[in-house]
């Protein structure tokens, strides 16, 4: 069935507002999904904006959609509609998932222009990860409206699909009966001989098993649809044409980006405008600048992704010695090796990361901020007393490989210190010949050495060394807070090893009590964790501990570590480890922190990087 709603019913639906709603129809508090929304314009040349995605953008990322909201209201377009991920969602605290919408909307109720939102996955997919839990979906629809709709609006039919139906279940798809759905609406918005747009959040054609070209795309080239624009990717790209249909991904606005602007990443807005001849143009808009839709195209970001993420074409060679080994100032150096993906030439470099410094696009009359306001100085460590020799740029042609020499030097320290980042900058030339940088970041492992003290009487604060533990591949989802710390020695008897963690989080979480096995529960837990693993002379040890559960789990039979376990106060817990060494003193070791955040997404925090954990040495008693 398909549900209507006239011109004047809105606008009585409107009154019990304070702001204009989108005209949906509701039965209780939840919006009907799947209807049809009528809406007339006034008589003025008709224009349709599209505001894209908010998430992983921290409240950082507001002041853009404040502004992107005064932009709108001065340049009052008919209708707003959104690209989905109104909020950071992936929780399991409903609160929580609330205070984040509470938060959009507030801003979003300044809109002097009807809203039409659009659910995307960060909307809608629980931090439960209890697969089909559609707990947000349900709260979507008393707080947005419909998951999917049809607006007729007087310059253009708009069908705004759903995109993630399974909630995180078994992949991405697109079921039957919303294809059904998408048809029937198809068959309306025919009659109507306007333009037809098709909106979603996830850019389902990009989706293998949806197989979008065999099941969705001829029904469109039959009803004349015009534009096919999605968001989520957070990167900008002007996808082509198919058969006369327009494909395109919008960007981010007060969402997370990492990359330069000519990388497809930027804050803005984008707009469908009605051209004499009928046609709904599109164009991109950033803070007082207006952009054509091919601004980025798809092959110049796949390019950028092959420099980002295809494995190999960036790795590090070598380790540094720790400041604590000597009595003297230290230098050394790493290798980075670097294979070039792309079809042209590409000049590299790089320099230590301590200052974030604004993006500048050359040629273009606007500034993107993203690399001072994603900076994380508690993963960066700027503040680092490590130097960086001078790096020459070289050139790598297309398909070959190049190394580069990273000379370090440093003081001696007294107590543990981070390692530094290091920034390495890839351009290459894209097919407007703009020269586009795409950003990288490396850190060089160091030779961590800790000798295990033997402590006859424990005493607070313990007297050993608190070694830090890293964020060593940066992520926009890392948490802004300080490197928990890990503390280790051996008990009078000789036999029995202590470990204990300290952290500083702001968030403490409880595992969910779904059933994991535990093999993924240790790579990927869902609530804060601690994972231990060792070699001694009986191979490899690993121990899982969750502060907030009673789950201790170590895969070495015979081995009973005991636990205590608490916080100091409402920001920061600590759990400590003992166990009987069965197999000798440990040759190395390494210890990890997960921080979920009672999110979807956990962030670890090492000692070391996997291929070069800590060494452990004996050391002399200690009469503490």
């Amino acid at each position: 069935m398909i549900h209507c709603i006239s011109a004047a019913a809105w606008v009585t639906a409107a009154t019990a507002f304070c702001f204009t709603p989108p005209p949906f129809i509701h039965e209780g508090p939840a919006a009907i999904d799947e209807q049809t929304t009528i809406m007339a314009s006034p008589p003025r040349p008709f224009c349709l904006a599209i505001l894209p995605d908010r998430t992983t953008g921290r409240d950082w990322g507001l002041p853009y959609l404040r502004m992107a909201v005064a932009d709108l209201n001065r340049i009052q377009p008919d209708a707003v509609f959104t690209i989905g991920d109104m909020v950071q969602g992936y929780t399991r605290n409903e609160q929580e998932w609330e205070r984040q919408a509470t938060q959009w909307k507030d801003i979003t109720n300044h809109l002097t222009v009807p809203l039409f939102p659009v659910a995307g996955n960060h909307d809608v997919i629980s931090g439960s990860r209890v697969p089909g839990d559609n707990t947000f979906g349900n709260k979507y629809l008393r707080t947005f409206g419909p998951l999917r709709y049809m607006a007729e609006l007087d310059g253009a039919t708009v069908i705004s699909l759903f995109s993630d139906e399974s909630y995180g279940d078994g992949g991405v798809k697109l079921g039957d009966g919303q294809i059904g759905w998408l048809k029937t609406c198809l068959d309306r918005a025919k009659l109507r001989d306007k333009p037809i747009v098709v909106i979603m959040h996830r850019p389902l054609w990009r989706t293998a098993s949806v197989k979008w070209f065999e099941r969705v795309h001829p029904s469109l080239v039959e009803a004349g649809v015009d534009l096919v624009i999605a968001g989520h990717f957070h990167s900008m790209q002007d996808e082509g044409e198919r058969d006369g249909i327009h494909y395109n991904i919008v960007g981010t606005c007060g969402g997370s980006i990492d990359q330069h602007p000519l990388a497809g990443q930027m804050q803005h807005l984008s707009f469908l405008q009605m051209q004499p001849d009928g046609r709904l143009a599109m164009f991109h808009q950033p803070v007082g600048v207006t952009l054509p839709a091919d601004f980025v195209t798809r092959a110049d970001q796949d390019r950028v992704f092959a420099l980002r993420d295809k494995p190999g074409s960036l790795s590090q060679k070598g380790s540094l010695a720790d400041p604590m080994a000597t009595d003297q100032p230290l230098t050394g150096s790493t290798t980075l090796v670097v294979t070039n993906p792309l079809d042209r030439a590409i000049e590299v470099s790089a320099h230590l990361y301590t200052t974030p410094e604004p993006w500048m696009v050359d040629g273009e009359m606007f500034l993107s901020r993203t690399a001072v306001d994603a900076f994380n100085p508690f993963t960066v460590h700027a503040e680092t007393a490590y130097t960086l020799g001078d790096i020459a740029p070289i050139s790598i042609a297309a398909g070959a490989s190049a190394q580069l020499t990273l000379n370090f030097a440093w003081p001696r320290a007294t107590k543990p210190v981070a390692p530094p980042t290091v920034i390495v900058r890839e351009v290459f030339s894209d097919s407007k010949g703009r020269s586009v940088p795409v950003f990288l970041y490396v850190k060089p492992a160091i030779e961590r050495t800790i000798p295990l003290s033997t402590i006859a009487a424990i005493t607070a604060p313990i007297q050993t060394t608190a070694w830090p533990i890293h964020v060593w591949a940066p992520s926009p989802y890392d948490t802004l807070e300080p490197d928990p710390t890990m503390q280790v020695w051996m008990k009078p008897d000789g036999r029995t090893m202590c470990i204990r963690v300290q952290a500083t989080d702001a968030n403490a979480t409880v595992a969910t009590s779904a059933s994991v096995a535990m093999d993924h529960r240790i790579r990927d837990p869902s609530g804060d964790a601690i994972v231990i693993t060792w070699n001694d002379s009986a191979g490899a040890g690993t121990l899982l501990v969750e502060p907030f559960t009673p789950l201790v789990h170590c895969n070495r039979d015979g081995v009973k570590p005991v636990v205590t376990k608490g916080q100091e106060n409402a920001g920061s817990w600590w759990a400590q480890m003992e166990w009987t060494l069965d197999a000798g003193l440990p040759t190395t070791l390494n210890v990890g922190v997960a921080d979920n955040d009672q999110t979807y997404h956990t962030q670890w925090r090492w000692l070391a990087p996997d291929e070069f954990p800590a060494r452990v040495v004996a050391a002399e008693r200690s009469s503490k």
